[in-house]
């Protein structure tokens, strides 16, 4: 019991640090610090060229994070969770993609933060902060995570499959900086955001397992 106890006390501190981290993240954003435009220039700079395979790939590879591909993705694992009868799974999957991208689009009509002003190397509606792409990515990922260090024994799969997931939303926020469609900081404010959400969510259930009302084996 106590172990279950320290279990959601310490994923709900988790969540609370990136919580109190992306409002603060915002609070920089909105405010045009020194800090985040040092950061974006920073960045831009190390990122971006010219190299035409580089721009290849990374218009290939960002449509894998566009919101009709994540949704579809997701709308498809959510059915075979159903039908395996993991609705546990199912459910966390759910609100973990619901809370982050529902977020992300109120914030983005609060903040109305422009994209950048330069050429677009692929087409871009809306404003530019926090990066849907990213946030998408990250929630999808993290989840996939989460799955993998419940269910995967072995060890080297385990491994594996974390670095993979991993990989996966940072090459995604790449091609969105490389392709001038994000600032950085859109990137980064993407990720917090999903990790925010993704820790809450995994604190609450966490919580409801320590209360006893379900067992936590996804």
């Amino acid at each position: 019991m106590n172990h279950l106890k320290h279990k959601y006390k310490s994923t709900f501190i988790l969540a609370l640090i990136f919580l109190v981290l992306f409002a603060s993240w915002i609070s920089l954003v909105v405010t045009h610090s020194f800090i985040i435009n040092n950061l974006d220039s920073f960045f831009i700079k190390i990122i971006c060229n010219t190299n035409p395979h580089n721009i290849a790939f990374a218009k290939m590879f960002t449509v894998l994070g566009n919101t009709s591909t994540i949704t579809t993705i997701t709308v498809i694992l959510f059915l075979i969770l159903l039908i395996a009868k993991k609705n546990l799974s199912a459910s966390f999957l759910a609100i973990v993609m619901i809370l982050a991208n529902l977020s992300n689009l109120i914030l983005k009509n609060i903040v109305q933060r422009p994209r950048p002003q330069v050429k677009h190397l692929v087409y871009a509606s809306g404003y530019s902060f926090p990066s849907g792409h990213s946030v998408g990515s990250a929630a999808l990922c993290g989840v996939l995570i989460i799955f993998t260090l419940y269910l995967i024994k072995k060890r080297w799969l385990k491994i594996l499959l974390i670095i993979i997931l991993l990989s996966f939303p940072i090459l995604i926020g790449y091609t969105r900086i490389f392709l001038h469609v994000h600032y950085p900081s859109d990137v980064m404010g993407g990720f917090i955001e999903a990790c925010s959400y993704l820790f809450l969510t995994l604190a609450i259930y966490k919580y409801l397992e320590y209360k006893k009302d379900l067992e936590i084996n996804f």
